[in-house]
C-alpha cells in the first residue's frame, strides 16, 4: 500500500534534505582524508534518512516486496575532506520518465565550498520478478506530480575494456553484503580502484568515478577486476571491468580518473 505524503507543503519543505557531518578518524585514510569508499557510505546514508522521511527507504520497501536497485553513479571530487573537518551535505531526488529515481548530493566546507558533486540513478524493482516497475504505481503522488527540483539525466556509458593492463580478484565477504543480501554499491568501487596499478594507488587519489552496475554477487561469489589504462600523465584514467565468476557475467563497468596527492 502506498503511504501517502502529508501535503504538498511536506514534499516542498523535504525536497532538499541537509545534513552536518563530523569526519571521523575511522573514515579516513592515507594523509588524514576521507576514504572514497566512505564518500559513498555518506551518501547512502543521507539518501536512506531522506527516502525514510518520504516512507520509501528499504525498510519501507521490503514488506511491500520492492527495492531499490542503483543502475548508476557519477562522482567528482574536488577536495578530498580532512579528519575532524565540518561537513554540510545535501541531496534531492527526482522522477525520471516514470522509471529511474534520479538523485543528487553535494557536499560543502564550512566556508560552503563545493568539495563532493554526484548523481546517482535508481529504479525500482519487484523483488519477486527482478524487474523494474513504474514509480507512479508504488510511490506517493506527490513525489511524481508535486513540487520537484530537477536533476539532469546526462550519465554516461563507460565504455568497454578492450585489453587488460592489470588483474586482480576478491570474494564476496558476508562484511561487503548489504539490507537485501546483494554486495553493496560501494564494494564494487572499491574493488575497482585496488586494481590500479601500486605506483599510482601509492601516490594519487581519484578525482572522478563513473560506475555502471549491470548484475550483482552474492556472499562467496569469486570476482575478478579487469583493469585498463587509457590515460598518461597527468589525466591517469582506466577502465575497469568486474566480473563474476561464478556466472560469468559482467557485473560492474567503472572508469576511474586518478590526480596526485596533495600536501593538504
Amino acid at each position: 500500500m502506498i503511504r501517502p505524503l502529508q501535503n504538498r507543503e511536506f514534499l516542498k519543505n523535504k525536497m532538499i534534505h541537509e545534513q552536518k557531518i563530523n569526519v571521523r578518524y575511522a573514515e579516513t585514510g592515507v594523509n588524514g582524508s576521507l576514504k572514497p569508499v566512505n564518500i559513498l557510505n555518506y551518501f547512502q546514508n543521507i539518501a536512506s534518512d531522506h527516502s525514510a522521511e518520504m516512507g520509501v527507504s528499504a525498510m519501507d520497501l521490503l514488506p511491500r516486496g520492492l527495492a531499490w536497485v542503483i543502475f548508476q553513479y557519477q562522482i567528482n571530487i574536488f577536495r578530498y575532506p580532512a579528519w575532524k573537518e565540518n561537513l554540510r551535505m545535501r541531496t534531492w531526488r527526482y522522477p525520471h520518465r516514470n522509471l529511474y529515481e534520479l538523485r543528487q548530493y553535494e557536499v560543502f566546507d564550512d566556508h560552503d565550498n563545493l568539495l563532493i558533486s554526484s548523481k546517482s540513478s535508481w529504479v525500482l524493482t519487484s523483488l519477486a520478478t527482478k524487474k523494474p516497475v513504474r514509480l507512479n504505481r508504488h510511490l506517493p503522488p506527490e513525489m511524481i506530480d508535486g513540487l520537484q527540483q530537477p536533476i539532469k539525466n546526462d550519465f554516461t556509458a563507460v565504455p568497454e575494456i578492450s585489453q587488460s593492463h592489470a588483474i586482480r580478484s576478491f570474494n564476496a565477504r558476508m562484511h561487503d553484503l548489504d539490507f537485501n543480501r546483494h554486495v553493496n554499491n560501494s564494494v564494487y568501487v572499491v574493488w575497482g580502484i585496488e586494481s590500479v596499478p601500486q605506483d599510482i594507488i601509492r601516490t594519487c587519489r581519484p578525482a572522478a568515478i563513473t560506475v555502471n552496475y549491470l548484475g550483482e554477487s552474492l556472499y562467496g561469489d569469486p570476482v575478478t577486476v579487469k583493469t585498463q589504462r587509457i590515460g598518461t600523465h597527468p589525466s591517469m584514467d582506466f577502465l575497469h571491468a568486474i566480473i563474476n565468476e561464478s556466472t560469468g557475467k559482467e557485473i560492474t563497468r567503472l572508469q576511474t580518473r586518478w590526480e596526485m596527492m596533495s600536501d593538504e
